[in-house]
């Protein structure tokens, strides 16, 4: 695999798991629209994660294409399948931004993806992937 492809590709999944994994974040940027050169939604976020990373065919091909390591799939399956889980109920297909931040199975997801984030963090060892990670908080602090 192309060593830039795969970490552009990391770089976006940081990103999206950073937004998911931070409720405060999501309810400045989908709500407030308080971030400046910082535009989401649910709807946005949702299409990043499964559709722009082609996250919708699943965690484990993600991991078998290479993108990311056996333990980051395993840190972050169980929060992936709930992510889709959550997503496919018909229940949720009409929320509004407002309605998904209120929801209290999206709230405990929030959490789940915040634990997630927290253990990506313990087991990163590149460098590079180590700073993007603390540019990412850094660059929001005020909004977490």
């Amino acid at each position: 695999m192309d060593n830039e492809l795969r970490k552009n590709v990391r770089f976006r999944w940081f990103e999206s798991l950073f937004e998911l994994s931070h409720y405060e974040f999501q309810k400045k940027v989908w709500i407030d629209a308080g971030i400046e050169n910082h535009v989401s939604d649910y709807s946005e976020t949702i299409c990043k994660y499964f559709d722009d990373l082609d996250l919708c065919n699943g965690l484990l091909k993600f991991r078998d294409e290479g993108f990311i390591t056996e333990i980051e799939a395993e840190i972050f399956i169980d929060f992936h399948n709930k992510l889709e889980e959550f997503v496919d109920d018909p229940e949720k297909s009409n929320f509004s931004d407002i309605m998904i931040l209120q929801d209290s199975k999206w709230i405990n997801l929030t959490n789940l993806a915040k634990d997630k984030w927290l253990k990506l963090k313990e087991n990163l060892i590149q460098e590079e992937e180590i700073n993007y990670i603390s540019k990412l908080e850094n660059k929001f602090k005020q909004f977490l």
